[in-house]
């Protein structure tokens, strides 16, 4: 069986399936009163579900757990490193549910955060080999440098927990946490599926592909006016799955920071904006950049479109840059064009605030 067939027989029935238990969710989430009130940082005008990554999650698990019926060849380390991702993402989605029905502090969310990427990593600890961290990075000028285990723990449990933030921050409008992560993930699948050239790593592109069914089984319920949303459980598991394809695959941390280059210099910008004023970094605003576009009269559809566009752009130049050189280069090209871009909206830097932490 073909690599293509392979792909094909793993998307179609898990987009489908997706859509299927994101429909059933509606009512469910409604039942269980694990809605978004229409305060809720103003963007939505009526009670919506919150329960939306439970079905893609579901979805990506058997579309992952189908993969091994068909002639897919594993590489040493693989079953341990994809049991541990799928742990991840089942544990970070149960405790985020709880915030889901019911707030929790913000400190408790960052303890549960670090306390499940610290299990993903843990096996590093212990001599292992499959535990998921970032054991190499690639310098501009050093190239492929070795990072000791004293170093890769705590640099990929940052990783994951930066990577959950940034996901979760940008689920503040209909669509746009979900367009981002599907972008990501068609983008390291076709690094995966298509390069290294002459070397492509099949078995760990099925990981994105069958995460982007899910994500296009989701999002037209999510669109703007949503039926259901991702919710804390939802931002968090995608970020925390993206983080982790992200290492599984060959260390894709440059790829998966140009996708998401914009949202995460965005988190960072209205963290460090929120520091140095003074406000709690995890309290709720209306600074993010997506709501500075409402604000200026932009429709969440436009918005969504413009952002996940930007995104893709630079997701592309990450698979046709020649060198890390070049990928270092547009990231700091993506960091200029963030801060042009909040300055020529400087005049929003009041706004109500609300009460969820984001």
């Amino acid at each position: 069986m073909s690599h293509l067939v392979i792909a094909v027989s793993l998307f179609a029935p898990t987009l489908a399936l997706s859509a299927f238990l994101v429909w059933r969710s509606i009512p469910i989430g409604k039942q269980l009163g694990i809605v978004n009130t229409p305060t809720d940082r103003g963007t939505r005008t009526r009670p919506t579900p919150r329960i939306g990554g439970v079905p893609v999650l579901m979805a990506f698990l058997v579309g992952v757990i189908g993969s091994f019926s068909l002639d897919v060849v594993r590489f040493p380390g693989e079953l341990e490193r994809l049991a541990l991702l799928c742990t991840g993402a089942v544990l970070i989605t149960l405790f985020m549910l709880a915030d889901d029905h019911s707030s929790m502090p913000a400190r408790t969310k960052l303890v549960i955060q670090m306390s499940i990427a610290a299990l993903m990593v843990l096996p590093r600890l212990r001599g292992s080999v499959h535990g998921i961290s970032i054991d190499q990075f690639n310098l501009p000028v050093a190239g492929q440098v070795s990072i000791p285990v004293a170093v890769a723990v705590p640099l990929t449990i940052l990783w994951f927990v930066g990577m959950m933030n940034t996901v979760n921050w940008a689920d503040g409008i209909d669509g746009l946490a979900g367009s981002l992560t599907l972008v990501a993930a068609a983008v390291l699948f076709l690094h995966t599926f298509f390069w290294p050239r002459g070397n492509p790593q099949f078995t760990i592109s099925i990981l994105p592909l069958v995460l982007a069914a899910a994500l296009i089984g989701f999002l037209p319920f999510n669109w703007h006016p949503s039926r259901i949303m991702l919710g804390d459980s939802g931002s968090n598991m995608l970020g925390l799955l993206i983080a982790g394809i992200a290492i599984i695959g060959g260390a894709k941390l440059a790829t998966a920071l140009l996708v998401l280059g914009l949202p995460l210099l965005d988190a960072m910008f209205v963290a460090g904006k929120r520091f140095l004023t003074g406000a709690p970094v995890a309290q709720a605003d209306m600074s993010h950049l997506h709501h500075r576009l409402l604000r200026r009269g932009w429709t969440q559809s436009q918005v969504v479109a413009v952002i996940s566009g930007v995104s893709l752009g630079f997701g592309l130049l990450a698979l046709i840059l020649p060198n890390r050189e070049a990928k270092l280069m547009a990231l700091a090209v993506l960091a200029g064009l963030l801060l042009l871009t909040v300055g020529q909206l400087r005049s929003d830097l009041r706004f109500p605030r609300a009460g969820k932490t984001r």
